[in-house]
């Protein structure tokens, strides 16, 4: 065999890149779509006069409804056709945005940000159609593009609406969500070869399905408010208790019924646990603190302990120019899990998150040391994103990779919102007297927070076995030839 020296993409390729190519559209479209109404949150608390707990709803109805929408679809696309189930959530995500479009009050906003929640299953969905549709060689890499993509996306999303919001107002940038919405939906309907479901289509675990809402939801919303209520409110602990009774009925059910709508088992696989505990450190840690921390010292005026006196604008435009560079990390992690295996790239993940938190212990009063830190730890981070979700591909079938993935972003979400809490707390422990300002003593308690979780993450990188990527089960797609295989 002769391998040419031509760097065009060889022709039986195009047909592969091409479903990439799409994906990586489709994910993006979501991605803004769904990032924009964060930012509009200030808006909303002064055209409706609510305070932020009544405005915060508009984010937490999108994670409620996020959170089971990315942990049932991956199920559901095995069972109805991967690109059909991606085309309804993303249909569902841009009625959710013309609901919010048409509405008068915060309630009905709310209501269509719950709606929207319907994209957060696309993510896993995409992972899925990349087993399915790309070849096994290119699959390492392909999930990392897409996985990469989330947190550029996030920024830039943010910097858009923000320029809506000071020239035309919360609705236009609904209006541009309903738009993306649906030009998604319709790429993902053209573009996308026919993916169909099993046959004969087993029944739909209807009762996995509902109990998987309270059990994420419950979890979910008590993190979420605890920052706000503290985490010993009798709310706050009475979600805990809801979510995780809703959780144990929910595995309970799951390890007997015949076709679970997830199958548990799976977390029961060394590489799988190892990796749900990697990912719940990396969340909980260097991406949850970061989260919070970033935008807060941009932003603190200069005259604080811990500021640099930014504006909003020019604030996003860091993030995003770090997120950009970021892209390019993920890119690296890829060809990384294509070479030695994903868990090297989440050791490299770690490593930077180490070197990223550590100098900025040192370097917190300068900006460009600030900079430089906080690019350090965004780069870690696309790092970890791309890599654990392609040591979750390399450890469960191809039939399973759209729940496990799926799975494994709700534990994500639910980790970084945890992440936030904590480290809101940390802040808090000292603070600039007759202020609520953190000193930079509570700013280096949040760093050290960071490089003890970056360091059980690399232990636990280190920990999980070698390469391990499971054969694809899928027969060949129509209109993209047969499957190919790596020796």
């Amino acid at each position: 065999m002769t391998i040419s020296s031509d760097r065009t993409t060889p022709p039986s390729e195009q047909p592969y890149l091409r479903a990439l190519l799409i994906l990586i559209v489709i994910e993006v479209f979501a991605v803004f779509e769904t990032a924009m109404a964060i930012a509009a949150i200030p808006s909303f608390m002064r055209v409706f006069e609510a305070d932020a707990a009544a405005a915060g709803w508009t984010t937490t109805a999108y994670l409620l409804v996020g959170a089971s929408s990315a942990a049932t679809a991956g199920r559901l696309g095995d069972i109805f056709g991967r690109k059909n189930v991606l085309v309804f959530v993303l249909l569902g995500a841009a009625c959710g945005s013309l609901i919010s479009v048409l509405a008068n009050d915060l309630w009905m906003i709310t209501v269509g940000r719950g709606v929207q929640g319907l994209a957060a299953g696309a993510l896993p969905l995409s992972f899925a159609l990349v087993r399915e549709l790309l070849p096994e060689r290119r699959v390492p890499l392909a999930v990392a593009l897409l996985g990469g993509i989330v947190p550029i996306c996030t920024g830039a999303g943010a910097l858009l609406a923000g320029i809506l919001l000071d020239h035309s107002g919360w609705r236009l940038l609904f209006i541009v969500a309903t738009g993306m919405g649906l030009v998604a939906a319709l790429i993902a309907l053209v573009g996308l070869p026919r993916t169909p479901g099993l046959t004969p289509r087993p029944t739909v675990d209807l009762l996995g399905a509902v109990l998987l809402i309270p059990a994420t939801g419950g979890v979910l919303f008590g993190v979420s408010r605890a920052e706000e209520w503290g985490w010993s409110d009798a709310r706050v602990l009475a979600a805990f208790a809801v979510g995780l009774a809703a959780l144990a009925l929910w595995v309970w059910w799951e390890r007997r019924v015949r076709e679970p709508i997830v199958d548990v088992r799976q977390f029961t696989d060394r590489k799988v646990g190892l990796t749900t505990l990697a990912t719940i450190t990396v969340g909980v840690g260097p991406m949850g603190a970061a989260a919070l921390l970033t935008p807060m010292v941009l932003q603190l005026p200069a005259s604080t302990a811990v500021g640099h006196g930014l504006s909003a604008t020019t604030a996003g435009v860091v993030m995003l120019v770090n997120s950009t560079i970021g892209y390019g990390g993920a890119a690296v992690s890829g060809r990384i899990a294509e070479v030695v295996g994903a868990r090297w790239a989440l050791a490299v993940a770690g490593v930077l998150y180490l070197a990223g938190a550590g100098m900025w212990i040192f370097l917190m009063e300068s900006l460009p040391g600030t900079v430089v830190c906080l690019g350090l730890i965004a780069v870690g981070s696309a790092f970890a994103y791309s890599a654990i979700a392609n040591l979750i591909v390399e450890a469960v079938s191809s039939g399973q990779t759209g729940e496990a993935t799926g799975m494994n972003r709700v534990t994500l979400n639910v980790s970084v919102a945890t992440g936030l809490s904590i480290t809101a707390v940390i802040l808090t422990v000292s603070t600039v007297p007759g202020t609520h300002l953190p000193t930079e003593t509570a700013l280096t308690a949040a760093c050290l927070f960071m490089i003890a979780c970056s360091a059980v993450s690399l232990l636990l990188a280190l920990l999980i076995g070698s390469a391990r990527r499971v054969p694809v089960e899928k027969a060949p797609t129509p209109g993209l030839g047969p499957k190919q295989t790596t020796a």
